[in-house]
């Protein structure tokens, strides 16, 4: 991978990935990474976001609420080291890559039974040091996070079966552009595929004929005479 958008769930996960990734980084700059999310400055947020699109970086680490609005171009992946509670996140995620009619390539890991998680709502300090491993209903700082019915909502919500794959990440050729190459334009040679253009141009010239043809009978039989058009 040379570029990646990786999501995380919350801050303290971006701040823990960022100085894992760090930790393993080698002088070729395989692990290089910047974090952006709204504890960092406004400052260190704008200048880690250009470092990210002018390609200085290879991931950018971020939160749901830090990635609203981001507009980076040929963008060939998406991680997601969490999935987002709620369906329509994961359509905001996914939506950073797959721009411009390139192809683009989302790997969620996916937890295989619920898991519990640091939910700071009752925390006067917003988890800093805190050890309150009670759910939240009880006045703790835990959640159960139930990512298989996370799984299952975003799939029912989009209508289709996600792929999966092991933990090899061997993901299959997609059959549609051959050897795929993310992050650039889609094939179209050689094959049976034809631009929307195409596609709809036969469909668009039929309903510009009827809608003349609505027009005219509705001019004759508001004139109480035949109407000829010049159009």
């Amino acid at each position: 991978m040379d570029q990646a958008i990786i999501f995380c769930r919350t801050k303290l996960d971006c701040d823990n990935l960022e100085l894992y990734l760090k930790s393993h980084e080698n002088q070729r700059g395989e692990l290089s990474c910047v974090c952006l999310h709204g504890d960092r400055r406004p400052n260190e947020r704008t200048s880690n976001l250009q470092k990210f699109k002018k390609r200085e970086v290879k991931f950018l680490i971020c939160t749901d609420v830090a990635a609203r609005g981001l507009d980076i171009s040929k963008l060939p992946y998406v991680i997601n080291v969490t999935l987002p509670d709620e369906k329509q996140n994961y359509v905001h995620r996914i939506g950073r890559v797959g721009r411009a009619e390139r192809m683009g390539l989302a790997i969620s890991f996916v937890s295989a039974v619920k898991e519990k998680v640091w939910y700071h709502s009752n925390c006067s300090n917003r988890g800093k040091n805190c050890y309150n491993t009670l759910l939240t209903d009880h006045g703790g700082c835990c959640i159960w996070y139930n990512e298989p019915q996370y799984l299952a909502d975003i799939e029912e919500h989009l209508g289709v079966t996600i792929d999966n794959v092991g933990t090899d990440l061997d993901v299959p050729v997609n059959e549609f552009d051959g050897k795929v190459s993310y992050g650039q334009k889609r094939k179209v040679g050689g094959g049976t595929y034809k631009g929307h253009v195409d596609i709809l141009a036969p469909a668009v010239q039929e309903l510009a004929n009827l809608e003349k043809r609505a027009q005219t009978s509705f001019l004759s039989f508001a004139h109480e005479k035949p109407f000829i058009s010049t159009q």
